[in-house]
């Protein structure tokens, strides 16, 4: 018997959805001072729990046990989502979900697909049933409060990023996201300085190296508030 977290697998591997529409492009990141990377460390604790970086909850535990024949389901609409075709997804995940409900990682999916057709009412509804099914699951918020953010409504987005980050603080997506969210659309920089240094050091304690794109933005923010300006 095999458990939904084979199906989380599936789906955060074939899923790839830009969360970071409308992020501008930086300048390319420069050594930081001793003082800066100082600055740093005593910031982006803050937004952080003591400790090490955590395994993400929905992931790391158990979910319901689902067949052989489910998990191929799951598959196949897993493949007509990278071969973009959409229409046939939705069929698939739907056809899935109205057998086994209780399944966050294909209400989630069906979310996406909705995103993909144009549908936000349904995929929206779509993440609500995730997070239905599952609370721990990170993904469904960060994709609810994009969408709440692409529709203007910027405190239910900001709400359901910090919903994600009581669940997982040391998601790098909610971080990042969340920064955005300050920076470009709330204009409050030192709170987007503060996720976007959250997200760089949880990178860098994963990955041993931090990410140059996200460098760049923490640079160019540092520089903005340093000179005094306004949002």
């Amino acid at each position: 018997m095999n458990c939904i977290n084979s199906l989380h697998s599936l789906a955060l591997a074939t899923i790839v959805t830009c969360l970071f529409a409308g992020c501008a492009t930086t300048p390319e990141p420069e050594p930081a001072s001793e003082t800066q990377q100082a600055d740093a460390t005593s910031t982006f604790i803050a937004a952080l729990p003591p400790g090490p970086v955590t395994l993400n909850p929905y992931l790391d535990t158990p979910g319901p046990k689902v067949s052989r024949a489910l998990r191929n389901d799951f598959a196949t609409a897993l493949g007509y989502m990278d071969d973009q075709n959409w229409s046939q997804a939705r069929q698939a995940l739907q056809a899935i979900v109205a057998n086994a409900p209780e399944l966050s990682a294909a209400w989630l999916n069906l979310g996406v697909v909705w995103v993909k057709l144009n549908e936000p009412g349904q995929a929206k509804a779509a993440f609500g049933r995730s997070l239905a099914a599952n609370p721990l699951n990170v993904d469904a918020y960060n994709h609810l409060a994009a969408l709440e953010r692409r529709e203007g409504r910027f405190d239910e987005a900001e709400k359901l990023y910090q919903d994600a980050l009581a669940v997982w603080p040391h998601s790098v997506d909610s971080h990042k996201n969340l920064g955005i969210l300050y920076d470009l659309y709330l204009g409050n920089w030192p709170q987007a300085l503060l996720h976007y240094q959250a997200a760089q050091h949880i990178i860098e304690q994963t990955q041993g190296e931090p990410d140059r794109e996200l460098a760049g933005w923490i640079i160019d923010l540092q520089r903005r508030i340093a000179a005094g300006g306004q949002p």
